[in-house]
């Protein structure tokens, strides 16, 4: 984040003078590019019922999950996640989860402010 403020401002006045009020800079954020990133974690026969979930959840990952969804021997997860930490969640989503079926990457749709 860059500091501007004009040199003006620090001229010298007197003590008398009232405060100048500070100058309002007109940037706008601007929200960075969100995706929803579709996960199904498959359900070994073998292995406890959630524990890959369970895994993903307590992994740097858990942070981005907003649903999940139990359907036959699958848990399908959608994480939503800005484009650019795409590659940070797959890199970790591969070496924590290395069975975990990756679907497609849609755009998140903005939502709009009602105020």
């Amino acid at each position: 984040m860059a500091l501007t403020q004009s040199i003006d401002s620090f001229e010298t006045q007197p003590l008398s003078a009232p405060p100048v009020p500070p100058q309002r800079n007109n940037v706008i954020p601007f929200p960075a590019a969100r995706a929803r990133l579709q996960v199904t974690l498959p359900h070994p026969p073998h292995d406890l019922p959630g524990t890959q979930l369970r895994t993903l959840l307590h992994s740097p990952l858990g942070v981005y999950v907003v649903s999940t969804e139990a359907v036959r021997e699958e848990v399908r997860v959608q994480l939503d996640i800005a484009l650019d930490d795409l590659d940070f969640t797959l890199h970790t989503l591969i070496s924590t989860l290395p069975a975990a079926l990756i679907g497609p990457l849609k755009r998140r749709q903005a939502v709009a402010k009602a105020r």
